[in-house]
């Protein structure tokens, strides 16, 4: 075989090549090379393998021959794609994730991964290592490799001193980290609620980063909708999935952001949100009617708290079923419009939920119309629509993925209740597809058909439904069950599906779910495509709502997929109000950024109402109120740094909107007042990861990847790059040791600064009374900080205040401690270090649009800048000027900065010296402030366009 030219990636090594392992002793490979060939016009080219042993037999024989094709698409990603000869298999359409294909003109020089050819006739193996160092990206050597039709198994070693993160979607009780004691973890979506460990989830994410001990970093996706398991040792992770192909992209980093912005290349960057979602969320299942919910919008006034957003649930629903139909009396057409408009009138909004299932009822016209237009999936036989339900009656399911007529009934369907009443956003829920029943063909079930007396039943003022909630929820239909033979309903191996509490975790697909031997109008199965449902319907209602509303549309979608987060926000599901959850939504919302979807939260305060041992829609075993109260006060705070902020409950669990209690409502007051007055910052940090890819919620240790302490410190995140959260996640605690990486760091409150010398960073002990949150700004950051006020559209053009937090080393002691510095990834700021190496530098940037959320950004729209700070490495001197790169829009014309405030000048400087000059102006020493104690410079009384430059000068 000839050598490629100059690529090595060590795809399949020869035996001899194993230090020290003799040829005959390599079993491991259940394939032979056979032949490799060269695809013309790049570096790309495939490898012919063919199957020399046979394992796990029952199930299933493996295939003969696999064609194995190595494409190397950018210097930082490559793309291997593993399938049967000859044989069509189902894989991950383009039309829900477009692969983007290799660069044109990309050299074998410039790639940051190796490649070696194998001899014909030696075992198949992957192998990709970052040509830097020799490390292993993936390495298969000495684990078995399987691909058979409903089984693969695929093995890659793992250094026993790395960090896994990525994977799921699961609630690991233990953070971030991805566990490595051989847990398997389910890939397979499902509703039910995330309080449950290890529980397979709503989402599919078959992708995982990998941190080494020295901090360099790379990720692998496996590009595969079909059910699985992963799991990690001490040394090495595989994947076991029941279909599909084996379609691998390696990103080599090689900082964890780096990775996340690679893989974002490929799934598709995520879509920019309104500026208005940014705001407070307040809902709750079980708001019976409009007075409800007026009541409820009215308390949030008087208690002076912010609110932003008044969401429905299934409430508003005609019979708490329609999805789209109003209960003409629970509430009214007319009464909701006039509600509507004045939410609308006062900045505020309106959002409803729109379940998966469309219900089976006469007279309802999206049912009546979809039939029409032949958009159901179909049973087994294909000729009949699937039936299963949702809630308490029978439903059918669009099918978003591939029905023709699918677009123009969903168009008209929101484009009649947009009319109606006009909502600002979507809630797209049970839509993994969540089904009641189990089985095919399922038909309405006579003997329990009374169960759905509940649609008509009205609801006790304190919302309390336990003793007809599993009523509601139980299948009112009589489904064909499958034979056992039925290699669709029952695979040969079965994936480890989370069923519930104390249940085997082998329930079989169907289990609450569409049937896997469910069609498509394009003839793929449920089995294949079961965890595509909620990304389909998320792509399809932003497209409808684009074009029914022409502006950026808000969609909040519970199932995702790699690609979701183009068209969605996300929430992490149904968690429980206990502090363990307030934990366990750390991790929940890191992961959803690594995913792809920044904008995400957790319902705060719990949807649920139970400790981890009770039973949550009974009020078993739920916190005592003062504790609740205490849990209410520190996740309020908490929830404040979500990027999407929502207060949400279930019916069972006891109202905890924030003005119930004195102490939460003040809690939340402070915090949110912060929040407000980072939103523009916040949205800024969106749109970047909307432009270029990459996290907003993202761990402390991207700050600092080497360090290994950082990687454990999972009870903070950071919020873009410039901002620090360190919450109380535990009871009865007024104290707290978060952790902080080398530098400087500058509390949000006061502006004390915590400097940490070194290349490792330290614990530091902070009092945290209730009602109180550690923020602080990083060094190296430059935030732009707005007024507050009660609702996004009062704060977006208020004025502006500059706060420069310099870091406390030069760009080259922090390269040298192996800190990766903010706004590390944006080439403005980088050649600025790159420029001034022994100097201080910070960086920032501000992102404003119109107040009519156009769904593209141009730079006709859209104010951009972006801001450097410049300082003597005394601190003694310096600058801020920006570079604006965008000046259109409302906000260009009305966005003014008022004010800088330097953090970390040099307490020695001279502040009767002080001289300050903005656009070669000297500013009166009436507007300058210093205070040598704390070394903070504040300058104010400026009156500047943020669409102009700036360049501020300070010196003593």
């Amino acid at each position: 075989m000839s050598k490629k030219p100059s690529i090595i990636l060590l795809l399949a090594l020869c035996a001899t090549a194993v230090a020290g392992t003799p040829a005959d002793a390599v079993q491991w490979s259940s394939y032979t090379v056979d032949h490799s060939q060269s695809i013309a016009g790049g570096l790309a080219y495939t490898t012919q393998v063919s199957l020399s042993s046979d394992a796990l037999q029952e199930y299933g024989p493996s295939f003969q021959q696999l064609s194995v094709q190595v494409t190397p698409e950018t210097a930082q990603r490559l793309h291997v794609r593993v399938t049967p000869v000859g044989q069509q298999r189902w894989e991950v359409p383009e039309s829900l994730v477009p692969r983007p294909g290799a660069e044109a003109s990309l050299s074998s020089e410039q790639l940051s991964y190796d490649v070696l050819d194998l001899a014909e006739g030696h075992p198949f193996a992957l192998h990709v290592i970052r040509k830097a160092d020799g490390a292993n990206i993936f390495d298969t050597r000495g684990h078995r490799f399987l691909f058979k039709d409903q089984y693969i198994e695929l093995t890659t070693a793992l250094p026993a001193d790395a960090d896994v993160y990525g994977l799921g979607e699961f609630t690991n009780p233990k953070g971030l980290m991805l566990p490595r004691d051989g847990t398997k973890l389910a890939l397979w979506a499902r509703d039910i609620s995330c309080a449950n460990e290890y529980a397979n989830l709503y989402g599919s994410h078959p992708f995982y980063i990998q941190t080494n001990a020295d901090g360099s970093s790379h990720g692998v996706l496996l590009l595969n909708s079909n059910g699985m398991d992963v799991s990690a040792n001490a040394t090495a992770l595989t994947f076991k999935v029941i279909g599909g192909l084996v379609d691998l992209y390696f990103f080599t980093g090689p900082t964890p952001e780096e990775v996340v912005r690679q893989y974002h290349a490929v799934i598709g960057r995520p879509a920019l949100p309104p500026y208005w979602s940014l705001g407070l969320h307040q809902s709750k299942w079980g708001y019976s009617n409009l007075e409800y919910m007026q009541e409820v919008v009215a308390n949030y006034s008087a208690a002076g708290l912010p609110l932003e957003t008044i969401w429905s649930d299934i409430d508003y629903m005609h019979n708490r079923f329609r999805n789209a139909e109003f209960d003409p009396h629970r509430y009214p057409v007319h009464a909701m419009s006039s509600f509507v408009e004045g939410l609308n009138s006062k900045g505020q909004h309106w959002v409803p939920i729109l379940d998966a299932g469309v219900a089976v009822s006469n007279g309802y016209s999206a049912y009546e119309e979809g039939g029409k237009d032949n958009i159901w999936i179909r049973d087994h036989s294909g000729e009949e629509t699937f039936v299963g339900q949702v809630w308490p009656g029978p439903a059918v399911f669009p099918d978003y993925m591939s029905a023709p007529g699918v677009a123009p009934w969903l168009q008209k369907k929101i484009q009649r209740f947009h009319a109606q009443v006009p909502w600002s956003g979507l809630w797209l829920d049970m839509n993994e597809a969540s089904n009641f029943c189990s089985g095919m063909n399922c038909k309405p079930d006579v003997a329990v058909a009374s169960n759905m007396h509940w649609l008509d039943m009205q609801v006790p003022k304190d919302g309390n439904i336990s003793v007809l909630y599993k009523m509601l929820s139980t299948c009112v239909m009589k489904c064909e069950q499958p034979e056992p033979s039925n290699s669709l309903a029952f695979p040969p191996y079965a994936i480890q599906n989370y069923k519930g509490p104390g249940q085997p975790r082998e329930a079989p697909l169907s289990s609450n779910a569409i049937s896997p031997t469910a069609m498509h109008a394009d003839g793929s199965l449920e089995y294949d495509a079961h965890n595509l449902y909620g990304a389909a319907m998320a792509k399809s209602h932003y497209e409808a709502a684009v074009e029914v509303t022409r502006k950026r549309p808000f969609l909040v979608s519970r199932s995702t997929f790699p690609g979701a987060g183009r068209y969605t926000a996300h929430w992490t599901g149904d968690n429980a109000g206990n502090w363990e959850n307030l934990f366990y939504s750390i991790a929940g919302v890191i992961n959803s950024n690594i995913w792809g979807m920044p904008m995400v939260g957790a319902d705060i305060c719990g949807f649920i109402d139970a400790t981890q041992d009770g039973d949550p829609w009974l009020n078993d075993n739920r916190l005592p109120d003062a504790e609740y109260e205490e849990l209410c006060n520190r996740w309020a705070q908490a929830g404040a740094f979500y990027t999407f902020s929502r207060n949400h409950m279930g019916y069972p669990a006891r109202h905890h909107e924030f003005y119930r209690w004195p102490s939460v409502a003040a809690a939340a007051g402070k915090a949110y007042g912060l929040r407000y007055q980072l939103l523009t910052y916040i949205y800024s940090s969106l749109f970047l990861a909307h432009s270029s890819g990459g996290t907003v919620l993202r761990p402390l240790f991207f700050t600092s990847p080497g360090d290994t302490a950082a990687r454990h410190a999972q009870q903070q995140w950071m919020v873009g790059d410039g901002v620090l959260v360190s919450p109380v996640v535990t009871p009865g605690t007024v104290s707290i040791s978060p952790y902080f990486t080398p530098g400087a760091w500058y509390s949000t409150w006061d502006y004390s600064r915590i400097h940490i010398e070194g290349d490792v960073g330290q614990a530091v002990q902070l009092d945290v009374p209730l009602g109180d949150i550690a923020v602080h700004y990083r060094g190296g950051t430059i935030v732009p900080l707005q007024q507050y006020a009660v609702v996004t559209r009062d704060v977006r053009v208020s004025p502006v205040t500059l706060v420069v937090a310099l870091p406390s080393g030069t760009a080259a002691e922090d390269a040298a401690a192996g800190v990766v510095p903010p706004y590390a990834a944006e080439e403005f700021c980088r050649s600025s270090r790159q420029e001034n190496a022994d100097r201080l530098v910070a960086c920032g940037v501000l992102f404003m649009d119109g107040e009519e959320d156009a769904p593209v950004v141009t730079s006709d729209n859209s104010l951009q800048a972006q801001f450097v700070t410049v300082a003597a490495s005394d601190a003694r001197s310096g600058s801020v000027t920006s570079r604006v790169i965008a000046a259109g829009g409302d906000a260009a014309a009305k966005l003014q900065i008022a004010a800088v405030h330097v953090l970390g000048v040099s307490s020695s400087s001279d502040a009767a010296h002080l001289a300050v000059r903005v656009n070669g102006v000297e500013v009166s020493a009436n507007d300058v402030e210093f205070d040598g104690a704390t070394g903070v410079l504040k300058v104010s009384g400026l009156q500047l366009a943020a669409g102009q430059s700036l360049e501020l000068h300070w010196s003593t």
